[in-house]
């Protein structure tokens, strides 16, 4: 695991540091998790940026299942 810093105002990392440990590891996995969809998010729309672009240069389905399909 890797540790990272996140900036958030003076009432919010009072109540951080008085949180129970068992809290801190919960609200330490919800972020986690948080930060995960959002780097899902981003490929997600990554993947929709590059099959417009290939759209855009004529790549169609039937050229794809081509492309795939043969040998190398």
């Amino acid at each position: 695991m890797d540790r990272i810093v996140l900036e958030v105002d003076s009432a919010l990392a009072r109540a951080w540091r008085n949180s129970a440990p068992a809290l801190k590891a919960e609200y330490e996995r919800k972020i986690a998790d948080i930060l995960r969809e959002l780097k899902e998010a981003e490929f997600d729309k990554l993947l929709d940026k590059a099959g417009k672009t290939a759209k855009k240069k004529g790549l169609t389905e039937a050229k794809l299942n081509q492309l795939l399909s043969e040998e190398d």
